[in-house]
């Protein structure tokens, strides 16, 4: 049975793809740029928008989530902040906007089912993060330092919120990133598997087995120096891909961060 079509409330149409619709958008906005005459400027800006607002329609959802998850942060530390709270989707827009600009959909082409998901999420997570160290930053230059004694809660939330807030936001989403961050892994060996030897593919493939490597070397007919040149650059390689597809995503990622948000 096919999966059922997925209507917009607003206007009674199938959504259309994530590529389908940031392709759209980037089109116009080229075709924007160059127009010279009004009507076309905007017509072309009609189109922009109307791709770019069904887009953000699809992920009210997600918007909703990280807008919650700031607010339960901001009470969790007496941080009162309501021109934040009520300028909220005014700051998510212009983050999505940023990153609808800078997806370049020929780096995607590969992906089937391709979304910006990650990539939004990763960008409202770091505008998050953003409004809370310069809502902090304000506080400590602000408030005057009083002494208090052991006992008072308002010492212990005042010197203790910049890690209060770090510790929060590190237990955030924390399957949503760990889902992230083995997706990137996969297609971080995917592309590495399509620039090296065969020799070096079936290593890959036996270390990541769990193969010792003393077997290793005997199946691939390997000297100890032969084995750890190539375990190095498989390693190289693989630290550079991981950076630039997470990149891509909106994301700072390195190949440090993978192993331990894998246990490793």
């Amino acid at each position: 049975m096919s999966r059922p079509k997925r209507i917009r409330e607003t206007t009674g149409k199938e959504y259309r793809s994530d590529r389908e619709l940031v392709s759209i958008y980037q089109t116009n906005m080229d075709r924007l740029l160059k127009a010279r005459k009004p009507h076309m400027k905007l017509k072309y800006d009609a189109i922009c928008n109307a791709a770019a607002n069904e887009l953000w329609e699809k992920y009210f959802k997600l918007r909703m989530k990280m807008k919650f998850q700031l607010i339960k942060v901001c009470r969790r530390n007496n941080l009162i902040m309501p021109e934040i709270i009520e300028e909220y989707d005014s700051e998510s827009w212009i983050k999505f906007i940023e990153q609808m600009d800078g997806i370049r959909l020929h780096d995607v082409a590969h992906i089937p089912n391709w979304s910006v998901y990650i990539r939004l999420w990763g960008y409202w997570r770091s505008m998050n993060r953003d409004i809370l160290k310069k809502w902090f930053d304000w506080k400590k230059f602000t408030t005057p330092i009083i002494p208090v004694s052991k006992d008072s809660e308002q010492n212990e939330g005042l010197s203790n919120m910049d890690v209060e807030i770090a510790k929060r936001y590190s237990q955030l989403d924390d399957e949503v990133q760990l889902s992230i961050n083995q997706e990137i892994f996969r297609d971080s060996l995917d592309q590495l598997t399509e620039s090296i030897t065969t020799k070096q593919k079936r290593l890959l493939i036996m270390k990541m087995h769990g193969a010792k490597n003393r077997e290793i070397m005997t199946k691939l007919k390997m000297d100890n120096k032969t084995y750890k040149e190539n375990i190095n650059i498989l390693k190289i390689a693989l630290k550079s891909i991981i950076e630039q597809i997470a990149s891509k995503k909106g994301l700072k990622l390195s190949y440090d961060d993978l192993l331990t948000s894998f246990g490793g």
